[in-house]
């Protein structure tokens, strides 16, 4: 039905999850949708939290992308992504959102990394975080980078990447371009103050 685009599949988020699986299948769920379907580079296992080591090592040699959402798995109390053993097997990962408690990609990488360090009480453990996560882009089937032919969507930071992930206290985001137009500038929407007029317009209306 995808015919060629993206296939995106939330699994083995949550332990009940995995135990009703076992129960209806006798397989656990990644270990099912290996043996089951064909999942190459076209898919993103969303979460794919509890893993065995076998069905991390066949997640991460199938090529599929492994799609994190840290903030999500930390705020229900899921559990923790088996990133370091995944990356070792070769695997990739994008992260994103899938919550609405906070919308932050600094975040969102820096949940990752903390998250490794709790497990395996060392430091460091992620290296090249950041470029890592742009795997991220095949999941969205597009390509990471810049290419003539591609669109040029841009983000520009007043700091650099360590500080961008470990060490802001706020968005360090200076400017946003989408198609080769800027959005963003000095950290605020170039439409900032009609879109907040035309807000508080509408807000009026359906308060009167």
């Amino acid at each position: 039905m995808a015919q060629g685009a993206p296939i995106h599949i939330h699994i083995a988020e949550q332990v009940r999850e995995v135990e009703d699986c076992l129960a209806h299948t006798g397989q656990r769920p990644v270990a099912w949708l290996l043996d089951h379907a064909p999942v190459d580079a076209q898919w993103c296992l969303v979460h794919a939290t509890h893993m065995t080591p076998e069905e991390t090592k066949r997640l991460a040699k199938s090529g599929a992308i492994a799609g994190l959402c840290p903030i999500t798995e930390a705020n229900l109390g899921d559990g923790v992504f088996p990133a370091r053993d995944f990356l070792k097997q070769g695997g990739r990962f994008g992260i994103g959102s899938d919550s609405n408690v906070l919308i932050s990609a600094a975040e969102e990488l820096r949940l990752l990394e903390y998250g490794q360090r709790l497990i395996h009480r060392e430091r460091n453990l992620l290296d090249n975080l950041y470029v890592r996560a742009l795997d991220g882009a095949q999941a969205l089937g597009v390509q990471c980078g810049l290419a003539v032919g591609q669109a040029a969507d841009l983000v520009s930071l007043d700091c650099d990447l360590d500080s961008f992930i470990f060490a802001s206290a706020r968005s360090p985001i200076d400017c946003v371009w989408r198609f080769g137009r800027k959005q963003v500038e000095g950290g605020r929407h170039v439409k900032r103050d009609t879109l907040l007029a035309d807000y508080r317009r509408l807000m009026q209306r359906l308060t009167a």
